[in-house]
């Protein structure tokens, strides 16, 4: 009973914050926020660096031998139960053919900018969150919402040679969380390239089903 009032009132105030900024003050307009995430952002780069990583279960992360950390892995890897932040001799108990490749972060930092770039390209309103994330408000722009984040999917995929996944929604919180569940139904032996949108006035039917844990800030323990 306890857990079900504590994700009522979760659900509420999400859904209380999603009225708050669903409108502007001044002008009563819908946003249209874009919350973007790059799909194994470091394992996309090493595949771009070594075409031979494409399609076999490889890791970036430290050496097993060293007790090394997985920090990303790829779809391949994925399918042998492989994770992010798992110690990597473990992620080779479950996956014995695993490449490990060690980490190359200037590359990283590149070819973020590179992202970035783009995305301000389409609007000045970028909030970058990680080297692999970043929200955009395109309020002001006349296009669809869902056009744009199709539009900058197709440039980054084409033009930038990487996988990403983008939520479309009303607020922050929504798109963000659209982007993780729109992830999550995808295929996973490849990157999602999901898009996933909540229209605006859709954010409680879109909430109300989701667990605590699919609320963004929400960690384990409290969920």
């Amino acid at each position: 009973m306890q857990i079900s009032v504590c994700k009522s009132n979760l659900v509420y105030n999400a859904l209380q914050m999603s009225r708050r900024t669903n409108v502007r003050e001044d002008e009563f307009m819908p946003r249209k926020i874009l919350h973007l995430d790059l799909d194994a952002f470091y394992c996309a780069v090493e595949e771009q660096r070594d075409p031979t990583l494409r399609g076999i279960p490889f890791a970036v992360g430290g050496k097993p031998d060293q007790r090394g950390v997985v920090s990303s892995c790829s779809y391949a890897a994925r399918q042998f139960g492989v994770h992010s932040a798992m110690p990597m001799s473990q992620a080779v108990r479950l996956c014995p053919p695993l490449v490990v490749v060690p980490p190359n972060f200037p590359a990283y930092r590149e070819a973020s900018a590179r992202v970035m770039a783009v995305l301000h390209d389409l609007t000045p309103f970028v909030e970058q969150i990680s080297i692999d994330e970043a929200f955009l408000d395109v309020t002001m722009l006349p296009d669809h919402a869902e056009m744009l984040a199709r539009r900058l999917q197709a440039l980054i995929r084409d033009g930038l040679g990487l996988p990403c996944s983008l939520g479309v929604a009303s607020n922050k919180l929504v798109a963000k969380m659209a982007t993780n569940i729109g992830k999550a139904g995808a295929t996973r032996d490849a990157p999602p390239n999901a898009i996933l949108v909540v229209p605006p006035g859709g954010e409680a039917d879109f909430l109300a089903p989701l667990p605590i844990r699919e609320l963004w800030g929400v960690g384990p323990k409290t969920a």
